[in-house]
């Protein structure tokens, strides 16, 4: 497995190209608001444990995948960004519900190669804006 992890961080890797709509400073830390066009992204979902419970766990099941455990065995590199998202409750409390994503590099995005893991699914993502540390 960690040649695996290997391949997908030490192999290829590519930042999506993006358009900065702001850089902000806010309490000391800086970000970017960023906006990217419409994807392929490797997803993968959790609910009912924590942020810290499970995070590690989703990323490291991804980078597998991008990595080459996938039907076709073909390791793709690692393409940026990798996007978190945490689902509110209705009260605005985060609920345990997350989901990982990330993007499938540009060469596999016509056809990204099969999971081999049941819970990664490969979802068409319309174009979003995203806050970048």
């Amino acid at each position: 497995m960690f040649g695996m992890i290997r391949n997908s961080l030490f192999g290829n890797s590519e930042e999506t190209e993006y358009k900065v709509l702001s850089s902000e400073t806010k309490n000391g830390v800086r970000f970017e608001v960023r906006r990217y066009d419409a994807a392929k992204y490797a997803a993968i979902s959790s609910e009912g444990r924590t942020y810290d419970q499970v995070i590690g766990e989703l990323v490291r099941k991804l980078l597998t995948y991008i990595g080459g455990n996938n039907e076709q065995g073909e390791a793709m590199g690692i393409a940026f960004p990798i996007i978190i998202t945490v689902y509110p409750r209705n009260d605005g409390v985060f609920s345990r519900r997350l989901v990982v994503g990330i993007q499938i590099p540009i060469a596999y995005q016509q056809d990204p190669p099969a999971p081999t893991d049941s819970a990664i699914r490969i979802e068409e993502r319309p174009g979003m804006t995203v806050y970048a540390l």
